[in-house]
């Protein structure tokens, strides 16, 4: 059970460097399942017009960001090596962060992720798979919409009051006709409310989701929110007993701010 699709984008807001913008969205269009991509495929998939995508891409060959192989294939480049150790030193967990993820999988029997909010979409930086053959799949470094699913709920309800309301507008409007900003709205009330959120086929049908915003003690504080998921199957999750998920949940997170994030988020 996959929670990404990796033919498509997750829109992003408008302002900034249009060129960069455009260059990141190139870079963005690879991932470990598509490695290599022909200058067509790489067009269709950034939405971009052809001509521009052959202009982006010879600035990335020159700069080492992309390479092309014998076939004429799109690759990354050997100067993303460089930044790829750069995002690890940053970005990698305190191993007894890790094995807490693991412990919380194994208790809940589903695969447990921890997100950050990145724009309009939500970025996975760490989890641990179930060890059932059936299971809700997500790799570090995927980046999942903000407009549905337990996580992202939990990540809008964490952000300031005043800033809420535009944001759920910019999500739903990303949706393109998905959720409503009322619907999303209410939904993120609820989890403001209640310190959780339950999805049951809000982002992809047959997928459900429990999730809470990451309890951090003052030494342990990240600048950004941070939600602790549990994902799993309809069937699975609907039948678990969810306050004692809600609870395994909370003890991994006062687990996992007392051992420490990735230092990008302090």
């Amino acid at each position: 059970m996959s929670d990404t699709d990796s033919g498509t984008r997750t829109p992003r807001p408008e302002g900034g460097v249009r060129a960069v913008s455009r260059a990141l969205a190139v870079i963005d269009a690879f991932d470990s399942e598509t490695t290599a991509l022909s200058i067509a495929a790489l067009a269709r998939r950034v939405g971009l017009p052809r001509t521009t995508t052959i202009r982006m891409v010879e600035t990335l060959l020159d700069e080492g960001m992309l390479t092309s192989d014998q076939h004429g294939l799109l690759r990354a480049g050997p100067r993303l090596v460089r930044w790829g150790a750069l995002a690890a030193a940053s970005w990698t967990l305190p191993d007894a962060t890790t094995d807490r993820l693991r412990a919380a999988s194994d208790a809940t029997g589903e695969t447990v992720s921890l997100y950050v909010r990145r724009g309009l979409s939500r970025t996975v930086i760490g989890q641990a798979q179930s060890r059932h053959t059936l299971r809700h799949v997500v790799r570090v470094g995927d980046e999942l919409p903000l407009w549905g699913g337990a996580a992202a709920m939990v990540l809008l309800a964490s952000e300031p009051a005043a800033a809420r309301r535009d944001l759920i507008g910019a999500v739903a409007a990303a949706s393109e006709g998905r959720v409503s900003a009322a619907d999303l709205g209410r939904d993120v009330d609820h989890a403001v409310q209640t310190g959780h959120a339950v999805s049951h086929g809000g982002r992809e049908t047959g997928n459900s989701g429990i999730a809470i915003p990451l309890g951090a003690t003052a030494r342990h504080a990240p600048r950004i929110p941070v939600a602790l998921a549990l994902g799993g199957p309809t069937v699975r999750v609907e039948a678990a007993d969810t306050d004692a998920v809600l609870r395994e949940l909370r003890s991994a997170a006062a687990d996992i701010a007392a051992s420490g994030l990735p230092p990008a988020l302090y």
